[in-house]
């Protein structure tokens, strides 16, 4: 990986991959990633990286558990469910005023997700395997291992991508559960469903 796919690398999925979406960040465009509104959150006392973690969802179907009278019948009576992904944060407390750094930025953290959260605001979620759009967050918890030296500088964060759009709507239901929700005979089709909004300010080459 060369110097310049590296630099793009981290900034995108390692340094700022949580953006605000819509809520406190409506004021600043609609997008903004959680480091830039957030005080200190990369400064030199106080550097957060992000990972993702494993079983993050990229399809996710719940199937009928009742007796269904065939394999084509029951290919179409699936429901898909939102997807979920999941983000570690690694904050360690450094040297130089460390501590009374973090507290303040967790305290500042807690605040912002707060506001954001209950003015109907949501995430986007950058992962180098896909792009989650709308996301709501569900929780936001520690978890350090007590065998570490330091505590409470390990966090995870939850979310989960609903479907509540109207054009997702259409693709929610397999081919059987729609016709027995409209009543009327229909051919078999299949939609594509369409791709994430992607927002054109952001920069992958941020600092």
């Amino acid at each position: 990986m060369t110097s310049l796919a590296q630099t793009t690398f981290s900034a995108a999925f390692e340094t700022a991959p949580i953006w605000l979406q819509g809520g406190i960040a409506q004021a600043i465009g609609g997008y903004a990633p959680l480091n830039a509104v957030l005080p200190g959150m990369n400064s030199i006392e106080f550097i957060a990286q992000y990972k993702p973690l494993a079983g993050s969802t990229l399809a996710k179907w719940q199937i009928a558990e009742y007796p269904l009278a065939n394999f084509a019948t029951a290919a179409n009576a699936v429901v898909q469910q939102p997807l979920d992904v999941s983000m570690m944060m690694i904050c360690p407390a450094q040297n130089n005023g460390g501590y009374t750094l973090k507290i303040a930025i967790f305290t500042a953290l807690q605040a912002l997700i707060q506001n954001h959260v209950s003015a109907g605001g949501t995430f986007i979620v950058l992962t180098p395997a896909y792009i989650y759009n709308n996301c709501l967050l569900t929780t936001l918890r520690d978890i350090s291992s007590p065998s570490e030296k330091q505590v409470q500088f390990i966090y995870q964060w939850d979310f989960t991508q609903p479907l509540i759009t109207a054009s997702a709507s259409q693709n929610l239901l397999g081919t059987l559960m729609d016709k027995i929700s409209n009543g009327l005979p229909t051919t078999t089709s299949w939609t594509q469903p369409p791709a994430p909004a992607i927002p054109n300010n952001i920069n992958y080459y941020a600092d």
